[in-house]
């Protein structure tokens, strides 16, 4: 009997235990010579399934310049988000409806891209971490994920970095190129791309390798590895960089970088959110990125709960380019109370929409959705207004 209950005793120690064994999260250290940029990633030590969260990285110590790109990674593109900016103090949402972020150990779960200020000194170091107060994850039952945080760093060194890859999403056909930008490359530097599609690796300047895919190679998400005779290396991964198209008049917007889905839409549905009507703290935006390398006609429409188009604009959102606007700088006034958005492209793009609340100072990711109605025929129409996107 005494065996028995100290049997059952362990059992519920180890099962308390593994309840309480936290997932670790953690951030990468680089190396960035002066002028280059350095790719900061957050690592999951152990796959599973995230349907949301949030990360706050603090860059103030780590000799911050300016961010350069923010991208989130899953197999089918199910994660997006929205990060705000203040100083060197980033804090990101996300939202993976379908739960496959985070099921991957070959991809981060987060990069951020960024430029560290001019004149600091070769050989120094500093830290980078997460905010374990404003991270968080969520499964797909919506209970927390204990983790451990570990912090990372950034070192002023080396030879070699690369700073961006152009086009940096979207699938390549055979024959097709793209170009690894960064400095210093020479002939003698060694690139390694993970990928099973064969290619011709060229080196054109110090300052740019092209690629040739033999096949039809998918570039999101790419891993490339670049090394040099010193021992100086790099490790980046491969996203869209959309270039931004004006800017919104919308003070925390503005402080806000979209992280767009892999996947595309050519006609989508954002869901009623909180109109300002309803409570002046909250706004709602749109974030739209062209992955073609041809411009697209877009056309943004409100609607009543019942369906009614209340208002519409169209815009022609450039090649490679994004936009991120609040709904009154799209349709003359902000979202109704119970009214929705519909999106209406040429072309499949990369669409989020932005729930922010200026008290709190955060922005939240909703999905698009598909229409319960077909699209019209013969793509978007020409509306009654027309937005137009300068630098």
């Amino acid at each position: 009997m005494l065996l028995r209950r100290g049997f059952l005793l362990c059992l519920l120690a180890f099962a308390g235990f593994a309840q309480v064994v936290p997932v670790t999260v953690r951030v990468s250290s680089e190396t960035v010579p002066p002028g280059g940029m350095a790719q900061m990633k957050v690592l999951f030590t152990s796959p599973q399934p995230i349907i949301r969260g949030g990360m706050a990285l603090d860059l103030s110590n780590a000799a911050f310049g300016a961010i350069d790109g923010i991208a989130l990674f899953s197999d089918i593109g199910d994660v997006a988000g929205a990060a705000v900016i203040d100083g060197g103090q980033l804090n990101l949402h996300f939202t993976s409806p379908k739960g496959t972020f985070g099921t991957n150990a070959d991809y981060p779960l987060m990069t951020v891209t960024f430029t560290p200020r001019p004149g600091l000194p070769m050989g120094a170091t500093f830290p980078i971490s997460l905010d374990p107060a404003a991270s968080f994850w969520q499964d797909l039952f919506g209970s927390s994920i204990p983790v451990e945080l570990k912090p990372g760093s950034i070192t002023v060194g080396g030879s070699i970095s690369i700073t961006n890859v152009v086009p940096g999403g979207g699938t390549l056909p055979a024959g097709g190129t793209f170009s690894i930008q960064g400095i210093g490359f020479s002939p003698d530097t060694k690139v390694k791309l993970k990928t099973e599609v064969p290619t011709d690796i060229r080196y054109v300047s110090p300052t740019e390798i092209q690629v040739t895919a033999g096949g039809a190679m998918t570039l999101d998400g790419l891993q490339i590895d670049v090394k040099n005779k010193d021992g100086s290396a790099d490790t980046y991964y491969s996203y869209l960089r959309g270039i931004p198209m004006g800017q919104t008049v919308q003070p925390l917007l503005a402080r806000t970088v979209p992280v767009f889905s892999t996947s595309t839409l050519a006609d989508a549905v954002l869901p009623s959110t909180i109109s300002p009507q309803l409570n002046a703290n909250f706004f709602t935006a749109v974030a739209l990125q062209n992955p073609h390398s041809t411009a697209v006609e877009v056309s943004v429409e409100e609607h009543a709960a019942n369906g009614r188009v209340i208002a519409s604009a169209s815009l022609t959102l450039p090649p490679g380019a994004r936009i991120s606007r609040e709904v009154s700088e799209l349709l003359g006034h902000t979202l109704g109370i119970g009214a929705y958005l519909r999106v209406i492209a040429g072309q499949p793009i990369q669409m989020v929409g932005l729930l922010g609340d200026g008290r709190a100072g955060t922005v939240l990711p909703i999905t698009f959705v598909l229409p319960t109605a077909p699209p019209p025929p013969g793509g978007p129409k020409k509306r009654r207004e027309t937005v137009y996107l300068g630098g």
